[in-house]
């Protein structure tokens, strides 16, 4: 199944799929403002998910240009999508982005209730490298992760 999922850069047309993804979060969602920022930005890669013309994810990746890491800023999956393994081709796709801009790692911030993700990343080969306490804006804890590429 996953075979037919393809994944590509974001367009601009595309911010209403993202916002629609983002309504999915319990908190700390995009504006419409900061997704058209970073579509528009050379420091960010934004990537789709989709399958028969239906958007079934996305990730925001950051590259600074002073840091040697990547980051994923987000990463979000339809409903209806999951376990289909389209997060785990987002994020492999983001990292062939960072290493493609001569990034050495991809971190990443998670929140620790969240299991799903925690799985996910654990077997992408992300490892814990700080603790985050009340990190998001509802009062959850979060941890950062970091994958050497």
């Amino acid at each position: 199944m996953s075979e037919l999922i393809r994944i590509r850069p974001a367009r601009r047309d595309d911010v209403r799929e993202i916002l629609d993804l983002e309504a999915h979060f319990p908190s700390d969602r995009m504006s419409a403002r900061s997704v058209r920022d970073f579509l528009r930005s050379p420091r960010a890669c934004v990537l789709m998910a989709e399958r028969d013309a239906m958007v079934l994810g996305n990730l925001i990746l950051l590259l600074p240009q002073r840091w040697r890491a990547a980051r994923i800023y987000s990463v979000v999956v339809a409903p209806a999508a999951r376990g289909l393994g389209v997060g785990a081709k987002l994020v492999r796709a983001a990292e062939v982005a960072a290493a493609a801009a001569g990034r050495q790692a991809v971190t990443l911030e998670v929140r620790s209730d969240n299991a799903a993700a925690r799985a996910l990343y654990d077997k992408l080969g992300y490892g814990v490298v700080a603790e985050l306490p009340g990190f998001y804006d509802d009062g959850a804890d979060g941890l950062r992760l970091r994958k050497l590429l």
